[in-house]
């Protein structure tokens, strides 16, 4: 076999594993763009499918590592990304199984936490994203590297499956990022 041949296989080889990887993983992506009437300014939409979850979100944030093994999809803002690709400013969308009653199962996550004086919680309660019911949390968690985070957390329940979708920022960034953060949470859909 010639060189040529060799080489024409092994592109074959690794275009159909990179095909194979986005079929199995169920990814898509797409974009989309738009112009600002206010400016001159493009703005580019992104998509993300994963795991039954997608999620519109600008091009300004990316795709970041979760620190849940529970995390189907994470996003982060990328002026916010550290060297661990852990975004610092970020929305992650969780899936977790449960049996019995949804709030009870919900609320039993919440009294752990507050057992824990790394956390506090400001407020819960029942809110409608969407005119779809959901369960918000809204607490501060501190690390041991003295880094106070605002967490916002809006429960949904699927069957048995219980998805949260997560907006975490250090504590002086939570109200600066939280319209946008609110504006892609909105976009986000769960099948």
């Amino acid at each position: 076999m010639n060189k040529l041949t060799i080489i024409g296989v092994a592109i074959l080889l690794i275009v159909i594993a990179v095909f194979g990887y986005i079929v199995v993983n169920d990814i898509t992506f797409n974009t989309a763009s738009s112009n600002n009437a206010n400016s001159n300014e493009s703005v580019t939409m992104l998509s993300m499918s994963k795991g039954g979850v997608t999620v519109n979100y600008p091009s300004n944030w990316v795709l970041s590592q979760a620190t849940s093994n529970n995390s189907v999809i994470a996003i982060s803002k990328e002026s916010a990304v550290d060297n661990l690709e852990v975004g610092q400013v970020n929305i992650h969308v969780e899936k977790k199984e449960f049996s019995g009653d949804f709030e009870s199962f919900v609320n039993k996550s919440y009294t752990n936490i507050q057992a824990d004086s790394a956390f506090d919680l400001v407020s819960s309660g029942e809110v409608s994203i969407n005119n779809e019911k959901a369960l918000e949390y809204i607490y501060t968690s501190s690390a041991n590297t003295g880094v106070v985070k605002q967490h916002k957390a809006l429960w949904f329940e699927r069957g048995n499956q219980a998805y949260v979708i997560m907006y975490s920022a250090p504590i002086d960034k939570y109200e600066a990022n939280l319209p946008a953060a609110d504006y892609i949470i909105e976009q986000i859909k769960i099948n």
